[in-house]
């Protein structure tokens, strides 16, 4: 098994994991102060979840200023994001319990999380043209889609179905170098805006 496809499993494992912690928190608690018991259970699988999230994709994600600050705004907007659900599920319900707002804006909160998560840490094209040129020069990839065609014995992409000659192919991989080669300069010198 790829340690892609490992941690791919892993991360359909996490909201199962996710239910289990809530669980693990707050039926220990329920026996008290219901608002605190739901506080401490939202709290404490909001703080896993984050954990699990960042540890299982760290090393896929190449940490630029720029994304550390829209990860940090985005986990602020789902924080405000949640309360406002919190407080509207309350209100449309007619449920006038606070654990009630508390439960629906953690699950909003945690649930909105991880797609934000995601569209902030995806790669880049310049970036992912710098990972491609720098992982091996003589792969072959769709000009089309991106798909790695190296070791086909057609030219004939089997993802998007694109058909090629060999002289397409190369010329391609040869402009994907030149637009990384360019993505690289414009990114070395500063105060100058890449295109």
């Amino acid at each position: 098994m790829t340690s892609l496809l490992a941690r791919i499993l892993l991360s359909i494992m996490l909201l199962p994991l996710a239910v289990v912690v809530y669980l693990a928190v707050l039926l220990p608690l329920t026996r008290g102060n219901d608002e605190v018991a739901f506080t401490a259970a939202t709290s404490v699988t909001a703080v896993f979840v984050a954990i699990y999230w960042l540890m299982l994709w760290r090393r896929s994600v190449q940490w630029t200023l720029s994304r550390v600050s829209l990860t940090i705004a985005g986990s602020v907007g789902c924080l405000f994001a949640g309360v406002i659900a919190g407080l509207a599920a309350m209100g449309v319900s007619g449920i006038r319990d606070e654990a009630f707002g508390v439960f629906i804006g953690g699950l909003v909160g945690a649930v909105l999380w991880l797609p934000v998560t995601i569209l902030v840490w995806r790669e880049r094209p310049a970036e992912r043209a710098e990972r491609i040129r720098q992982s091996a020069s003589d792969v072959l990839f769709c000009p089309r889609c991106g798909y790695n065609m190296t070791g086909l014995q057609l030219a004939r992409c089997p993802e998007c179905g694109a058909q090629f000659t060999l002289n397409e192919l190369f010329a391609a991989q040869r402009h994907q170098h030149e637009i990384a080669d360019a993505a690289s300069s414009a990114e070395e010198r500063p105060g100058r805006a890449s295109v």
